[in-house]
């Protein structure tokens, strides 16, 4: 985004002429700016700008909601946006504001599962070294430098179906190329159950809990089915993810490209969102920077319940959550944060949005009024 581009949306957004498109690039353009470059400002400064910054973002009245941006010291604010980026603050003392207290910090996720073989054999996947892991008369099971799994099925591949477990714990994400070549990015609590070799099968079954994209490869006579809760994905060949986790009330599933079946009763189109909640169904238009910002590396929340925000927190960072104040669930939040950093950051922006505090003591986080 060009120097003449941001002043155009500055001033759409002063005159309150944006549209909810207008208003989500914005929000994208300031995230994708460096946090790290100097705003000119002391971290007092910048804190107090971003917490008011939230404040007008979040006002639920829509009269006045961006003329911010053109008063209050406007250079200040520009320089703040779209060079610090409107989410993050990277001051290293986080843990002495009056937002998040803890004595130890909690670093972001990693890659890692546990490989769980037909066998019963378990390999700690962030614990093995790169190669070769599995080399039998039927498959090879072999780590990539960046920690994906891969399979290779031997011609030799008899009729008896094996199925193997990959599963990440909270704290962990994973990445595997299955049997037939087809992709799969696993979030953090989440477990994919698949066979080892599909070669004999007619059907490419699989069984998801949690979360994951999907890069199916293609096979007319061979269709690949994802079998999570209470639905049944069936596609010949496409990108999608699919939300599925237990403790959530809806299970999502997102189209990138191609086509799916879903009961074989939905069919999905590029770009389509189809919740199923509790057998009620609704497909509408799908955000795809929304739905696929795990896999960049991203939370992203839009008018989200707190209680929601904190369960993708809790998975992401291995912990328990408390609200000393259940009414402090229901507090919507708007933004993007990066799951890159240490919590202690991300609970120092949720608490400036939802006019709330955390406290960290171990794994055990607790929400409290400010």
């Amino acid at each position: 985004m060009d120097n003449r581009q941001i002043n155009d949306l500055l001033d759409k957004l002063a005159l309150e002429s944006f549209n909810a498109k207008e208003e989500q690039q914005a929000l994208m353009y300031i995230h994708k700016f460096n946090s790290d470059s100097s705003t000119g400002l002391t971290d007092d400064e910048f804190f107090k700008a971003e917490s008011e910054m939230w404040e007008v973002i979040n006002r639920s009245s829509r009269p006045n909601h961006f003329r911010w941006f053109r008063n209050y010291a406007a250079a200040a604010v520009a320089t703040i946006i779209f060079a610090a980026g409107l989410y993050y603050y990277t001051s290293s003392s986080l843990g002495g504001t009056n937002l998040v207290s803890y004595t130890r910090d909690i670093p972001a996720g990693k890659d890692g599962a546990t490989l769980t073989l037909g066998n019963g054999k378990k390999i700690a996947i962030s614990e093995a070294s790169v190669g070769l892991l599995v080399d039998d008369p039927d498959i090879t099971i072999t780590k990539t430098d960046n920690g994906m799994i891969v399979y290779k099925v031997k011609s030799s591949y008899g009729d008896v179906t094996e199925y193997n477990t990959l599963e990440t714990s909270n704290g962990q994400q994973s990445q595997i190329i299955l049997p037939d070549n087809s992709k799969v990015f696993l979030n953090a609590g989440s477990s994919i159950k698949y066979p080892s070799s599909f070669s004999h099968l007619k059907e490419r079954r699989v069984e998801l809990s949690g979360e994951a994209y999907f890069e199916i490869s293609k096979d007319k006579n061979h269709p690949f089915i994802i079998k999570s809760n209470h639905q049944d994905v069936k596609v010949l060949g496409t990108h999608f993810n699919i939300n599925s986790y237990g403790n959530e009330r809806a299970t999502k599933t997102t189209l990138i490209e191609g086509s799916v079946l879903i009961n074989n009763k939905y069919i999905l189109k590029p770009g389509e969102l189809a919740i199923n909640s509790d057998g009620k169904w609704d497909v509408m238009p799908a955000d795809i920077d929304l739905e696929l910002a795990w896999k960049n590396n991203d939370f992203y929340f839009r008018e989200t319940a707190m209680e929601n925000v904190m369960k993708q927190i809790a998975r992401w960072y291995n912990i328990e959550v408390e609200y000393s104040d259940p009414r402090l669930k229901s507090i919507t939040i708007s933004g993007i944060i990066s799951r890159t950093k240490p919590i202690s950051i991300v609970l120092e922006t949720l608490g400036a949005a939802g006019k709330m505090r955390f406290k960290i003591d171990g794994r055990n986080v607790t929400a409290m009024p400010q």
